[in-house]
């Protein structure tokens, strides 16, 4: 049987935590060690891979790098010799978790930042991946990213910007499809329908008997934020955004994408990240390799024995105290 991934690209906040669940209705495999949700963010779990998002971070913190960095990284990064730790702990979690899976998915915005790091190990294992854009206005991704981290707009628009361009470039070639999130709210079962037809893939469960339970799941509260018209604006960086987000919105209704376009953007791109100030450059990959070291430490605290087994007692403080431990 052919190894086949659905892997799911979009920005944080952009729909891919709804859109992944959704699939989990239908019987793909995420894993059973999930990220549990947070009340307010993310209610009915952000469905990703705690292992493989954990060591996306610690890839993306190697690199001086995290989330929500808004450089472009160095040409060829995926092929450092010190990354190879981290391949051998995904390929662990893949052949733990996944070698049984007739289909299986991974869901991690960091994983746009970090697709020809993941499309080698693909490789290596023989597995083929099928891409699954989820698409949202960098507007409505702004919203919801001030509101939960005090993002200013034009960090939230250049974050989102980085997240599509750099899937896009890197995902050529392989099967994709792209959906328009707010369409995908209103019209489940049609576009689940659509991704099994252009992706060529059976799910597990049929969309038509995962019926049910999507309607279940797809509540109105995981719409945040909607949509609506926004004025162009001609500031670099927003207006960038706003172009890509209209050739991705064509995509989501079956169009095919305008590659010149979409390499004229990816050169818009890199004018504007020459055009940073050097200090502002150094200051930025700085605090990334600071906040890298505390991100692994941070994971490998969450991950020891001594935190599992303390739970309870946390747990018992809060109760008691009040105390936020």
């Amino acid at each position: 049987m052919e190894k086949q991934v659905l892997v799911i690209i979009g920005m944080h906040r952009s729909g891919t935590s709804a859109s992944t669940g959704a699939l989990r209705c239908l019987g793909v495999d995420l894993g059973d060690r999930l990220y549990q949700g947070h009340a307010g963010i993310n209610d009915k779990g952000y469905f990703e891979h705690a292992g493989i998002a954990d060591t996306n971070d610690e890839v993306l913190a190697t690199l001086g790098s995290s989330w929500d960095d808004p450089l472009l990284h160095p040409d060829d990064w995926w092929k450092r010799d010190d990354l190879a730790l981290y391949v051998r702990k995904v390929n662990k979690l893949i052949q733990q978790d996944f070698s049984r899976s007739p289909l299986w998915a991974v869901k991690d915005p960091r994983v746009c930042r970090l697709l020809p790091w993941w499309l080698e190990i693909f490789a290596s294992l023989q597995i083929t991946p099928n891409f699954l854009f989820v698409v949202r206005s960098p507007a409505a991704v702004h919203r919801s990213l001030e509101k939960r981290d005090g993002f200013p707009r034009e960090k939230s628009f250049l974050l989102w910007t980085l997240h599509y361009l750099e899937a896009e470039r890197y995902s050529r070639g392989y099967a994709r499809t792209f959906i328009d999130f707010d369409r995908f709210l209103e019209e489940p079962v049609e576009s689940l329908l659509r991704i099994e037809r252009e992706l060529n893939l059976t799910f597990p469960v049929s969309v038509n008997e995962a019926k049910s339970g999507l309607d279940a799941f797809l509540s109105r509260d995981l719409r945040h934020h909607t949509a609506e018209q926004e004025l162009q604006d001609t500031q670099p960086v927003l207006k960038l955004a706003q172009d890509l987000h209209g050739e991705l919105v064509s995509a989501t209704k079956e169009l095919p994408l305008n590659i010149p376009v979409l390499n004229e953007l990816w050169t818009r791109m890199e004018t504007i990240q020459q055009g940073f100030p050097e200090a502002l450059v150094s200051h930025i990959r700085s605090s990334g390799v600071i906040r890298g070291g505390l991100q692994i430490t941070f994971n490998r605290i969450l991950r020891s024995w001594s935190w599992v087994i303390g739970k309870p007692v946390r747990w018992v403080e809060r109760r008691l105290f009040g105390q936020d431990v």
